[in-house]
């Protein structure tokens, strides 16, 4: 079912994460700041307002000085990690259905998007859009969508047929976006698109091997351990970078080593889902301080007191006031 307000799929820029720790930028860091608990990423299929997304986008390039951000992390996204509406593009035969597919079923991964095929003469378009009223400037995530919708005619391995349009106006410096978009590149369009030749459409898809698959697995990881710290933050002695790698199935130098690429730490990440959970909890309102340490990992209630004061400022007992 659609929701009412456009909203934008997680998993649609979970590339966030490690785009901002090779710009040194500590992803726990920025959400905490833009306050948002990064555990939000431990279910990829949640929605989020699309004002929220646009914010966030936005917030990230002033953090990065990146002013192509969007393009980069759309550039750093493989289609296999964008759940069905990736998967549907990939069984498809050739360039023609995938094509189909991913404007059909755009509504998978942003709703107040419109995504259209045209075909006309020897050339053909995606033209992808934001309908309704945009609440942010939405450039960073044009910039994204187009990234990733010109990976589909990508398929057919011949670049040099695409080109991509951007309404944006022309601005000293476009030539980073090159490095995302390719080399052909119109500014100041009628539309945001990808063009290419009508030709491509009949061939056959090619597997695209590129660092964007070694992102998704790092991101897999990352999003996976989170959830297991989650499911085990009671079961003290489960809580080690050890225990976890274990639980899913690799070494623990495998994890850290892909916790590291998405800029995570895992004690930091500890630490962070730990607040997380007792701050929902309190929020509850039906819970004992004693019981809320113990159920976030902590067998004394005095080290969760310290730590409380540490995220917070304040004693969990006097926290937030205005729920006394």
């Amino acid at each position: 079912m659609l929701n009412s307000a456009p909203s934008i799929k997680i998993r649609s820029f979970l590339q966030v994460a490690p785009y901002l720790a090779r710009r040194g930028v500590s992803p726990i860091e920025f959400f905490q700041r833009l306050g948002i608990s990064p555990n939000i990423f431990q279910d990829p299929d949640a929605w989020l307002p699309r004002v929220l997304c646009f914010h966030v986008a936005n917030e990230m390039v002033a953090a990065t000085q990146d002013r192509f951000g969007g393009a980069h992390v759309g550039n750093m996204t493989e289609l296999r990690s964008l759940g069905m509406w990736g998967k549907s593009i990939l069984k498809s035969a050739d360039v023609a259905h995938a094509c189909e597919v991913a404007a059909a079923n755009a509504s998978m991964l942003h709703q107040g998007s419109s995504v259209r095929l045209i075909t006309e003469g020897r050339t053909a378009r995606i033209v992808y859009r934001f309908t309704g009223r945009c609440e942010m400037d939405p450039r960073q995530f044009i910039y994204g969508s187009l990234a990733v919708l010109r990976k589909v005619p990508l398929m057919a391995g011949e670049p040099s047929a695409i080109r991509v349009h951007l309404a944006a106006p022309r601005a000293r410096g476009d030539d980073a976006l090159e490095e995302c978009l390719g080399p052909n590149i119109e500014m100041g369009a009628a539309h945001d698109m990808i063009e290419f030749d009508r030709a491509l459409l009949d061939m056959p898809l090619q597997n695209q091997v590129d660092e964007a698959s070694k992102v998704t697995e790092s991101l897999r990881s990352t999003v996976g351990a989170a959830g297991l710290l989650v499911e085990r933050l009671s079961h003290h002695r489960q809580l080690k970078l050890k225990a976890i790698a274990k639980g899913m199935g690799m070494s623990a130098r495998t994890l850290q080593r892909r916790l590291k690429y998405c800029g995570v730490d895992f004690e930091d990440l500890l630490d962070e889902t730990r607040r997380g959970e007792a701050l929902r909890l309190i929020y509850e309102g039906e819970h004992k301080m004693t019981e809320i340490a113990y159920r976030v990992g902590y067998s004394d209630p005095a080290h969760f007191t310290r730590a409380f004061k540490r995220w917070t400022g304040t004693a969990p007992s006097r926290f937030p006031g205005d729920l006394q």
